[in-house]
């Protein structure tokens, strides 16, 4: 019994003394892992003190004895800059001021010597807005901008990037307000051409050139509420005058404008209120306040919406496409209303039914070159018998002397020649011909009365099939055929 007592209080002794050595040894092997641990740190925080105690070295001397008037490599070799452009967003454009808008990011590349360093480890570092003004850089500008910015909020916008073998990028992000000279005898179907050139302000082609380095990029979400991007032109150029040859960079960034706001707001219901005129040959000839105040009110239409539409545009001193089209709208719709008033004048020879134009009773003396001392009797023609109404109208209307009556039919019965007949009925018609109105008048059917005239069944075809023709030949001209 002893000896068993014995034996397992050894092998719990044996237990705790293992559980004891492996415990300080997990202990131990933590203790070093944090050692190194802590060791490893200190040193990376060393080396990170120890880089940027190397940098700020690097930059405090980087600038001792750097005259930032100078150009890089003076008297030697010219300095080219490297250009590039990121179009960020566009807009807006201006008809009336013919300029234009966009914000880019505006970055070149060019290499000073005197800014080269030596860093283990570090090949190139970004620096601050304010080194910029520290060091040289080209005095580039915008030939044809008109109010360009730098962006300032939170912090001005820009950066320099220097590498250690003295290369510099700088980047800037600016909004640039440019001329864009329009030609607007198109518009609006017209195509725009914006340029942008760049050069230095004072420094030749024996001193600095500029070239691209890459192609103007746009982003891709960059779009326009009244134009469609185009292509962009780029290309290196000198240009020669007074002072010397200068190095420039041009680009030339192609709209087209969108039609479709303007065919629904200006050219649809242009279509509509002249389409409204033309109702007015379809009415009865003796309604002559509805015909004319149709006319007068399609007219007033159509000139209001002209004047809305030219609201944005410059006095450009020639027609633009949507002045001719305006134009002729006016055109057309002052036709029916003239149209109205030959078939009044002309055609309308019979008193409307139900009574005379102006009942009145009496005598009336007519004076005139052909109706001297003639008497006019008005009476209801309605309650006297066919012959006795006939003979009245010819009363009534004063016919001519039989000698120029006859002379009018004879000329009337020698003239075969259709086309010739029009243009004769035009003219007096034109110049107000009362013995072709008198001829007119006796030649009336008195049970007809007042039918529909030929002018207005004439119209009815005559006006639709131009226009159609008219815009036909429009659209083709200004949308579809390409001007210089």
């Amino acid at each position: 019994m002893t000896s068993g007592k014995t034996a397992t209080m050894g092998t719990k002794r044996s237990r705790k003394t293992m559980t004891s050595v492996l415990l300080n040894t997990s202990l131990a092997r933590v203790a070093g892992f944090f050692i190194v641990g802590l060791s490893f740190v200190t040193e990376c925080v060393s080396y990170e003190v120890a880089k940027t105690q190397q940098v700020s070295e690097v930059l405090d001397h980087l600038l001792d004895g750097y005259n930032k008037e100078l150009r890089p490599g003076i008297g030697g070799d010219r300095v080219v800059i490297d250009t590039d452009i990121l179009i960020k967003s566009m807009g807006p454009i201006s008809e009336n001021d013919m300029s234009y808008s966009m914000q880019v990011y505006f970055r070149q590349r060019w290499k000073d010597e005197r800014l080269s360093f030596y860093l283990p480890n570090i090949t190139q570092f970004t620096l601050s807005n304010r080194f910029i003004n520290n060091i040289w850089k080209p005095n580039s500008y915008f030939i044809n901008g008109r109010n360009s910015k730098q962006h300032n909020i939170t912090v001005p916008n820009a950066f320099v990037r220097l590498s250690n073998d003295g290369s510099i990028y700088m980047s800037v992000r600016l909004t640039v307000n440019a001329r864009c000279p329009m030609m607007l005898s198109r518009y609006p179907m017209d195509r725009a051409v914006c340029p942008l050139f760049i050069g230095s302000f004072g420094y030749t082609t024996d001193d600095l050139v500029y070239r691209w380095e890459n192609n103007v990029d746009i982003d891709p979400g960059v779009t326009l509420s009244q134009f469609e991007l185009g292509r962009i032109e780029q290309q290196n150029i000198s240009k020669n005058n007074k002072f010397g040859e200068f190095s420039i960079l041009e680009v030339y960034i192609h709209l087209s404008r969108a039609v479709g706001f303007y065919v629904l707001q200006t050219y649809v219901p242009c279509y509509l209120i002249v389409s409204l005129s033309w109702v007015s040959f379809w009415i009865n000839r003796d309604a002559a306040p509805a015909r004319v105040l149709l006319g007068v009110t399609t007219i007033l239409s159509t000139a209001a919406i002209g004047m809305t539409v030219r609201e944005g545009l410059p006095r450009v001193p020639y027609a633009t496409a949507l002045d001719v089209f305006l134009n002729v709208c006016v055109v057309y719709e002052m036709a029916a209303l003239i149209e109205y008033a030959a078939v009044n004048y002309f055609t309308k020879l019979l008193p409307k039914e139900g009574g005379t134009d102006e009942e009145e009773e009496g005598e009336e003396e007519v004076s005139g070159n052909t109706f001297t001392n003639r008497k006019v009797v008005l009476v209801n023609e309605e309650a006297l018998p066919l012959p006795e109404r006939e003979a009245l109208l010819k009363l009534n209307h004063c016919p001519p002397d039989p000698e120029v009556k006859g002379s009018i039919q004879a000329q009337w019965r020698s003239n075969q020649d259709g086309v010739r007949i029009c243009l004769q009925a035009f003219w007096r018609c034109l110049v107000g011909s009362s013995d072709y109105r008198m001829q007119k008048v006796n030649s009336a059917d008195a049970e007809s009365g007042n039918s529909v005239s030929n002018i207005d069944m004439v119209a009815r075809l005559l006006f639709p099939l131009t226009f159609g023709l008219f815009n036909l030949c429009y659209w083709v001209m200004y949308f579809y055929l390409e001007l210089s």
